[in-house]
């Protein structure tokens, strides 16, 4: 019996760029495929034993970290993309849905939603939302328009003051919120939950 699981094996980022670095369970940890996933596509870098394809991603992962200006996210760091990446993402882990409480009903009790037909957040003043996939949940955090003057700060802001205020703007565009999500999902060790 072929089962198909796939586990984040890491997370690199240098400046808006991002890659994730997956190993998929093809035939148990005999056969795995190490896979790159970057602004939504996919490249298959090696194909061998979980063990293999786990110092093959190490490897992966220092070369871009020494010639490309990566650098590795430690774990339980999520990294920020666009909403239609960390749903590629997310759908690519085996997940399927979400719980977003806007969706809930008397038939709806949880507010599970598709992931190919959630929206994520709808931001207000202009702002925007950045997500994350951070283990069973998908993260959304707001973002200040880019033309806002507190994304350029003075030096003559105290620290303090210019946190307060930041945060401030913040919340008129929305709140962070996370949703759990559900399907045919993984642990983060590469079992079925």
């Amino acid at each position: 019996m072929t089962t198909q699981k796939t586990r984040l094996h890491a997370t690199l980022t240098a400046e808006k760029d991002v890659r994730h670095l997956l190993i998929a369970f093809m035939d148990g940890s005999h056969v795995t495929n190490l896979v790159q996933l970057s602004a939504g596509s996919e490249v298959q870098l090696a194909t061998g034993t979980q063990y293999e394809m786990g110092r093959k991603a190490d490897e992966w992962a220092r070369v871009w970290e020494t010639s490309e200006g990566f650098k590795r996210l430690p774990a339980g760091k999520p990294a920020f993309e666009s909403l239609e990446l960390t749903i590629a993402l997310a759908k690519r882990m085996g997940f399927t849905i979400l719980c977003d409480d806007r969706y809930k009903t008397d038939l709806n009790l949880k507010g599970e939603v598709s992931l190919g037909k959630w929206q994520g957040m709808t931001p207000k003043n202009g702002g925007g939302y950045v997500y994350a996939l951070d283990r069973l949940r998908i993260r959304a955090r707001p973002t200040l328009p880019p033309e806002h003057p507190l994304n350029h700060p003075s030096k003559t802001f105290m620290i303090a003051a210019f946190l307060s205020e930041y945060i401030a703007a913040l919340d008129t565009v929305g709140p962070a919120t996370e949703f759990i999500l559900g399907g045919n999902f993984h642990s983060p060790s590469g079992g079925v939950l």
